[in-house]
């Protein structure tokens, strides 16, 4: 008896030692200037992450992830940036954004602990170089009858400029917890269809659907596609959003014509991260209250101006309306990868409002080494 449980500790022990270790350095520098000078800010970080996942034993591993945004250079009003800690007069963030314990099959996998999600109206967000986090567990089972299944609890969140879980929402308190169920259907090649479904006792309950055509068109170098998407609360949120999308895609052109209106009063923005609309920028989006409506034209161009290595330079028009607000934003970035660890991201939206006094100009120079 006292050899087989020595014999399954220095198992347990060399699947610690023997781990995969990945991270990432980022630098972020944010510019935002707008009429009003008071408002103006910018701030630089230099950060990244690193996590480490033990080997698999029965079926059992663990892993743990850190992220870091720490202010460099010079800066103005650094916490209208929410690239750092917000609970500490915007000084150096640093997070656990992952600790979790897992079981992983073929086709199944559960988390318990701290983890990232990926779903509509609760992500992760890549907005920033620290993410939005999640406490509870999740399940993930795959491949049933070309769908996936995603059953989570969340009974705290951390949201990317703090360093702490708390019972606090995006938009709410969440006391009970939030409850929800994902199913992704893939029943023929050009088809996908997404449905998701938050309980949250203690704030408001919310669906969301979407189904996403894409196919030939004349040949096979030219995909048609079309969207549509409903985002809806229940109880005391009061929002409806109706998504419209379509377009084509060749090799290396994307053009997308997008549309949304809420006809709730309340905005769409969901319980953690950025809710995923098809009318959305690096700062202007559909998800606004009051009735409002987005139209935005979307074109993606794929460029190799260096052999072996890939661009990526886009155009974005967007006109947004609502009873609160009226604006066009105009934006661009480009983007340009050196290889298969190294990103470089230049970002540009300006925000033309009806009202002159609120135009605003916002810039974001990224650059990413993954190892």
């Amino acid at each position: 008896m006292g050899i087989k449980i020595k014999y399954l500790f220095l198992i347990f022990l060399s699947n610690i030692l023997y781990a995969d270790a990945t991270g990432s350095i980022s630098f972020f520098h944010y510019d935002i200037n707008k009429k009003d000078s008071s408002k103006d800010a910018y701030s630089t970080a230099l950060g990244g992450s690193l996590k480490y996942t033990t080997d698999s034993f029965n079926n059992l591993f663990a892993s743990v992830a850190f992220h870091n945004s720490t202010p460099i250079l010079e800066n103005k009003n650094k916490n209208l940036t929410s690239l750092f800690n917000k609970e500490k007069d915007a000084d150096a963030l640093t997070v656990i954004s992952e600790s979790f314990l897992a079981y992983k099959t073929k086709n199944t996998i559960l988390k318990v602990g701290n983890f990232l999600l990926n779903t509509p109206l609760m992500n992760k967000s890549s907005a920033r170089i620290v993410p939005w986090s999640y406490q509870g567990a999740s399940l993930v089972i795959k491949n049933i009858f070309k769908s996936s299944i995603q059953l989570s609890f969340v009974n705290k969140i951390r949201n990317f400029a703090s360093d702490k879980y708390t019972k606090q929402s995006l938009t709410g308190g969440i006391n009970d917890g939030i409850a929800m169920i994902g199913f992704k259907h893939h029943p023929i090649e050009p088809l996908d269809v997404h449905l998701y479904y938050y309980r949250a006792p203690s704030l408001y309950d919310s669906s969301f659907f979407q189904i996403d055509y894409k196919d030939n068109f004349i040949n096979d170098k030219l995909l048609f596609c079309v969207g549509f998407q409903n985002i809806k609360t229940y109880d005391e949120m009061d929002v409806d959003l109706i998504g419209l999308r379509t377009g084509i895609f060749t090799d290396n052109l994307d053009i997308t014509l997008n549309y949304t209106k809420n006809d709730g009063i309340d905005k769409a923005d969901g319980y953690g991260g950025l809710s995923k609309i098809y009318t959305a920028s690096m700062i202007s989006n559909g998800r606004g209250e009051n009735k409002a409506e987005a139209v935005m034209l979307k074109a993606n161009i794929e460029l190799e101006l260096i052999k072996k290595q890939s661009s990526e330079l886009s155009f974005w028009l967007a006109d947004i309306d609502s009873k609160s607000s009226e604006y066009k934003s105009y934006y661009t970035h480009f983007r340009h990868n050196t290889n298969n660890f190294t990103t470089f991201y230049l970002r540009y939206e300006y925000q033309d409002f009806k009202d002159n006094d609120k135009d605003a100009h916002y810039l974001r120079f990224i650059t990413t080494y993954l190892f």
